[in-house]
């Protein structure tokens, strides 16, 4: 019971203890906040409210300032009267022990002590700035006069730079002077915030000026300095061509003119201040420039070039001429012992007619320089366009001597492979004279007689009036093809006699033994002496020995050796 007691007066001493230290912390923010008050109470704004009501202040400016008083004394007489009324109600509080509900009124106080102190600071400033905007514009009013002063002079004393953009730079200075004059104006009536806005408009067409100027000075100088001087040569070096009789397909007076009248627009939309116009224009007459010179240039360096390749043009067009000629001579002599290709002739005749073309293109030419009436670069492409056909003519013509030289050794190599041939056919005629056969096979004998045809036809085609060598050629390799074969067909023929002899020889040892052996024995000797079937011969005879004596046959046919 005791221990409660002394636990219950120590709650109530520590509760007392924590009373009388929130009171003292009450206390000591009481007087931040008066201390803080006070302050703000000294640092009163009458001075600056009373320079201001010298300044005599007008329009924007004016009501600016009644707005930062009328703020002002609103703060000072309703706000900060509160303030002081809830510090002093605070303060009771707290003396009456009533520490937490003094605690609770000291938060609002304080957040109304910080929002009037920023409310005073923001009036403060404003009136800071009516103060110094007198001042600021007067420097700044200064500064932009010396900036158009500066400018109005560069335009004036160099208008030959800016050419006919130099009106529309004059109005926009006007336009500035009387901005300025404005603003001194509402600078005198006191009007300091109106003036500034003049004072911002000046600097943005000040700064307007400053650039145009940067782009006016190169795009005059391209249409008053650049491109009439460049005129003034193209026509120059143009009437001195036209004395020498030059001649041109386009209308270069016109396309002078077309340019003049181009700078006209170029200068009068430099006029208008519409420096894309211009600027476009420009780049259009830089590049008729360009083709003017071009064109000009174009014919000097034609004639220098036609003079230079006359004679050798000529000269090659007249060894083009004797080397066809000699072509000619040529195939006139083969085409009376050989028929040429088609393709060769008419070839050759379509080089006849484009050197004709040539020719008469040529000497159109050259009595147009003589006339003085061609256009050089015309003609220059003409004596290239010349020179390519001969080079096409000189590689045809090669081409076509090269294929009767070949037709020529194609001729020798003929001969000589039809007289092979006839020697390889005669051989296959004694191998099989040697074998002394009583007959052969139709279908050998046709094959035989089919290539000794061949052979008698390259000979007849060899010594005609006109040899066609494009066929001789063709029935040349056919014929060496059934050569080939018949030489194959007389050696399979010699084998199967040889073996079919062999084996029907061997095969009497078994005649009167076997009936059947003895038929069979009987058709193959037909088949050998009355048929002349060899093949079947050997196929019959085989058979009915394999019949009788098995592997006989295979050791017979390792012992010929046809």
């Amino acid at each position: 019971m005791f221990a409660i007691i002394i636990g219950i007066i120590v709650i109530v001493l520590i509760f007392l203890w924590y009373m009388w230290f929130l009171q003292r912390k009450n206390a000591s923010t009481l007087n931040k906040l008066k201390d803080q008050t006070d302050r703000l109470k000294k640092a009163t704004l009458d001075e600056k409210i009373k320079k201001l009501e010298e300044m005599k202040l007008a329009g924007a400016s004016k009501d600016r300032f009644n707005q930062l008083k009328d703020s002002y004394r609103e703060q000072v007489d309703q706000v900060l009267t509160d303030i002081l009324k809830q510090m002093r109600a605070a303060e009771y509080k707290n003396t009456e022990f009533k520490v937490f509900g003094s605690a609770n009124d000291l938060k609002k106080v304080n957040t109304a002590v910080a929002a009037f102190e920023k409310k005073i600071s923001e009036v403060s400033k404003g009136f800071e700035d009516l103060l110094a905007s007198n001042e600021l514009n007067a420097t700044h009013s200064e500064e932009l006069q010396k900036q158009y002063q500066t400018l109005r002079k560069q335009v004036l004393t160099q208008s030959f730079s800016y050419g006919p953009a130099t009106d529309k730079l004059e109005d926009e200075l006007s336009e500035i002077a009387n901005l300025l004059d404005q603003e001194k104006q509402l600078t005198d009536k006191g009007d300091h915030i109106e003036a500034s806005q003049y004072l911002d408009d000046v600097k943005l067409k000040l700064g307007l000026i400053t650039d145009q100027l940067k782009v006016i000075e190169p795009l005059y100088h391209d249409l008053n300095e650049v491109f009439p001087g460049q005129v003034d040569e193209i026509k120059f070096v143009y009437q001195k061509l036209v004395k020498q009789y030059f001649q041109f397909k386009d209308d270069i007076i016109q396309q002078i003119s077309e340019v003049q009248d181009e700078i006209e627009e170029s200068n009068s939309k430099l006029g208008d201040l519409n420096f894309d116009a211009v600027n476009t224009n420009n780049e259009d007459i830089k590049q008729r420039i360009d083709d003017l010179y071009e064109t000009l240039t174009l014919e000097i360096d034609g004639k220098k070039e036609v003079l230079k390749e006359q004679k050798p043009v000529l000269d090659y067009l007249n060894h083009a001429v004797f080397q066809h000629n000699r072509l000619d001579k040529r195939i006139q002599k083969l085409e009376e012992e050989y028929i040429l290709a088609d393709k060769t002739t008419k070839t050759f005749n379509d080089n006849f007619a484009t050197l004709n073309e040539v020719r008469q293109e040529y000497d159109a030419d050259v009595q147009g320089i003589a006339d003085k009436k061609v256009i050089f670069s015309e003609v220059r492409d003409d004596f290239k366009e010349i020179v390519k056909h001969l080079d096409d003519i000189e590689a045809s013509e090669k081409s076509i001597n090269d294929d009767l030289n070949q037709m020529l050794s194609s001729e020798r190599i003929a001969r000589n492979s039809v007289d092979e041939y006839a020697k390889r056919l005669e051989i296959q005629k004694k191998m099989i004279e040697q074998l002394r056969l009583n007959g052969l096979p139709d279908d050998y004998l046709d094959y035989f007689y089919m290539v000794y045809d061949e052979i008698n036809k390259l000979y007849d085609e060899l010594d005609a009036k006109q040899i066609n060598m494009e066929d001789i050629s063709k029935q040349v390799i056919v014929t060496q093809e059934d050569l080939s074969n018949l030489v194959e067909k007389t050696k399979k023929l010699k084998y199967n006699v040889l073996l079919s002899e062999k084996l029907l020889q061997y095969a009497n040892r078994y005649a009167n033994k076997n009936p059947e052996f003895s038929d069979q024995l009987i058709r193959a000797r037909a088949l050998f002496d009355t048929d002349y079937n060899y093949d079947e011969a050997v196929e019959v005879i085989s058979k009915a020995l394999e019949s009788v004596e098995s592997g006989s046959v295979d050791r017979i046919k390792e012992t010929i050796n046809a």
